[in-house]
């Protein structure tokens, strides 16, 4: 190959804007606001965190509403909860393919589920993952991570972004398990953003919310988007395809 062809092979060729976001389904948020910000920051993924559909709290479809015309969803329930359902979503500006959800085999208080969707774009089928990690101690996370990177070495598409709240409160060094292997948002190069906007005593980093790719993607222009509309801050990115 010559040195003209490597350097055009590594043009860039799609970038697509990205989130992730909890959005404390349990206090309540502006769902109208949540589906404004989304086509404000042009996102074409995001995955949500702490979602209800039809419980006591929230009797309705909450990935529906916020979703509304604009965005597909696909919602994975980690427990039943109210009468309803508690759990994560997807959210796309297209559909996702191949929708499907795996409980962790480790459990705290709650348990934790990650899911799986295909995203496809300009010729490329990219996995797409969204999860929750438990809040209680590392070692349950350790756990997670675990079960999450096999999941991702054997999924048969090697372009993956994934999404999340991994609660990884109590010092940066946790995030290695999941660095060694991803391109990190979060962290990149050592610049850390606080997510989690309240204070708790037992957290020792508040940096908690964070997306990965695959080392054959690029993660750019990483930042917390500031409306107030959760005690979490949407982290986005923007994730390059060659």
């Amino acid at each position: 190959m010559t040195t003209v062809a490597k350097q055009q092979r590594q043009v860039i060729n799609v970038e697509l804007h990205v989130a992730t976001f909890n959005i404390a389904g349990g206090q309540h948020p502006d769902l109208e606001a949540l589906q404004r910000l989304f086509s404000q920051e042009h996102l074409a993924v995001i995955g949500v965190q702490e979602v209800d559909r039809f419980t006591d709290r929230n009797p309705f479809d909450m990935p529906a509403v916020i979703g509304g015309t604009q965005y597909t969803n696909s919602f994975a329930e980690a427990m039943p909860l109210m009468g309803g359902s508690y759990g994560i979503a997807t959210f796309a500006d297209r559909p996702l393919a191949a929708c499907d959800a795996t409980h962790f085999a480790s459990r705290g208080e709650e348990p934790r589920v990650f899911q799986r969707g295909v995203y496809h774009v300009a010729g490329h089928d990219i996995a797409v993952y969204n999860t929750h990690f438990a809040f209680e101690k590392p070692a349950l996370r350790i756990d997670e991570a675990a079960q999450l990177l096999d999941a991702l070495g054997a999924d048969p598409l090697k372009e993956q972004i994934v999404f999340g709240d991994f609660n990884m409160d109590q010092r940066h060094e946790e995030w290695q398990v999941l660095a060694e292997q991803l391109n990190m948002a979060n962290g990149q190069d050592g610049r850390w953003l606080d997510t989690y906007m309240w204070r708790d005593a037992t957290m020792q980093q508040f940096a908690i919310d964070n997306i990965f790719t695959s080392r054959n993607l690029t993660l750019s222009n990483v930042r917390t988007v500031t409306p107030i509309l959760s005690d979490h801050l949407m982290l986005a990115a923007d994730v390059g395809f060659y």
